[in-house]
């Protein structure tokens, strides 16, 4: 799958307070494959401010408080969204005639998994599984438990974007551990010669070892000694 991505600046905006005024950079990214997908979203000052859902017809902000001026961008934003696939769609065509069989850039994903909250037994919980610093952006996760895919629950969040023109991306699986239960998440990109799983299971939390529960033992009895010999010292007639 061919992939295109181009970054904009699309217009540089400025946000009030009442200490400084504070200019922030707006920008647009794009990318745009052969089946005709294309994904657009708006950053500010390289952090993700918002999507466009083409499906929906709107630009969705993933902050919810912002400036009225930035609000009232959000039509001309879509708009301006909008017209990019056309765009794109133009200059990916022309990028292949011009380089025929040049091969993608790829970059294989990083993966780590954790929870949210330290593990309890019982007690309801959120696992993710982050894919950092691969390229091109599509990837696929897949949850398992106890060696079976799991059906429900589990929800893949946006793209990030990095700084280096790679991606990052995180699933998240709402569980509630038990004791024996292992949770393992595969990911697959075409950087990857095969799929990546990381795998997670409640941790025992540490006990006291039969050594530290002697030498436990055998310090309270030395106080306690040294304490009964303190206490006849005292009462010895001088």
């Amino acid at each position: 799958m061919f992939l295109l991505v181009m970054a904009l600046i699309g217009f540089t905006g400025a946000v009030c307070s009442s200490a400084a005024t504070l200019h922030h950079d707006f920008h647009y990214v794009y990318g745009c494959y052969e089946s005709g997908e294309v994904r657009v979203d708006i950053l500010a000052d390289e952090d993700v401010l918002a999507y466009v859902d083409f499906n929906k017809k709107e630009l969705v902000f993933w902050i919810p408080q912002l400036p009225q001026s930035v609000k009232d961008l959000k039509e001309r934003a879509f708009k301006i969204a909008k017209s990019s696939i056309t765009n794109c769609l133009s200059v990916m065509g022309k990028a292949k005639k011009a380089s025929p069989g040049v091969p993608i850039r790829e970059d294989a994903p990083d993966i780590s998994i954790y929870s949210r909250y330290e593990a309890d037994p019982g007690v309801a919980n959120t696992l993710f599984c982050l894919a950092d610093g691969f390229y091109p952006p599509s990837i696929n996760f897949t949850w398992t438990k106890n060696g079976a895919e799991v059906p429900d629950g589990a929800e893949d969040l946006r793209y990030g974007h990095n700084s280096d023109g790679t991606f990052r991306r995180m699933s998240a699986l709402s569980f509630t551990p038990r004791k024996g239960d292992v949770y393992s998440c595969s990911v697959q990109h075409r950087a990857l010669k095969r799929t990546m799983a990381r795998s997670w299971a409640l941790k025992a939390r540490p006990g006291v070892s039969p050594a530290a529960g002697f030498f436990g033992v055998s310090l309270v009895l030395c106080l306690l000694g040294i304490g009964s010999g303190a206490y006849f010292c005292t009462k010895q007639p001088h």
